[in-house]
């Protein structure tokens, strides 16, 4: 027996996971894999796979059920990523993205932010991450952006690179430092940007 059939062995999924990893697969091979060459080839966005996926509601793997979710184990959500990916990596990115973007939200964010913001993912909006910088990559501590309060506003000065999802995403996070705070990574902080509302609001970490 193959290696990654011992590992599978082992997962011990429960019935209801199993289903869910089979709708999975079976997307990935009758939808995701058939259009990922045309993907690479023209750089398109994947909105059909995307269409696909949240009609599986697989965004609810990794919201909190008070906000529109329906969790599973991070292992079942690993395990779909992985199916993903291995049929379009694009695809999988999107998707990853989406819970990485949104995870400080879900840990931080306040109830009201939560309450308002989270089901909008969980019923299959994109998220976003804008964290690295052009110096700042995986030294995230560099980057320079900042946020300064200005009344009931905040100027935000610098620039971002590298936001996977950035141009399609209904939620993006965008990370800087509090200019009013002079430890360097205490002054990290968040701002939460919506699609067609203009402004930003903070989440404090």
């Amino acid at each position: 027996m193959k290696v990654f059939d011992q590992l599978e062995r082992r997962r011990g999924w429960s019935d209801e996971e199993r289903m869910i990893l089979d709708s999975v697969r079976q997307l990935a091979a009758d939808v995701i894999a058939p259009a990922a060459a045309e993907h690479d080839r023209t750089g398109a966005f994947p909105w059909q796979n995307i269409a696909q996926i949240n009609a599986l509601g697989l965004n609810g793997l990794f919201v909190p059920e008070a906000y529109g979710g329906s969790p599973t184990r991070f292992k079942l959500y690993l395990e779909v990523v992985k199916i993903i990916s291995e049929a379009c990596a694009s695809t999988g990115i999107i998707y990853a993205t989406t819970f990485h973007g949104m995870k400080p939200l879900i840990d931080f964010g306040t109830h009201e932010q939560k309450a308002r913001l989270l089901p909008r993912i969980a019923e299959g909006g994109i998220g976003a991450l804008a964290i690295t910088e052009p110096n700042a990559g995986s030294d995230a501590a560099g980057m320079t952006t900042s946020f300064t309060p200005d009344g009931n506003s905040i100027i935000v000065q610098g620039g971002k690179t590298f936001i996977s999802n950035g141009d399609v995403a209904d939620l993006i996070l965008l990370f800087g430092k509090w200019s009013e705070i002079d430890d360097s990574r205490k002054s990290i902080s968040v701002l939460v940007f919506e699609k067609d509302t203009p402004g930003f609001e903070v989440l404090r970490l």
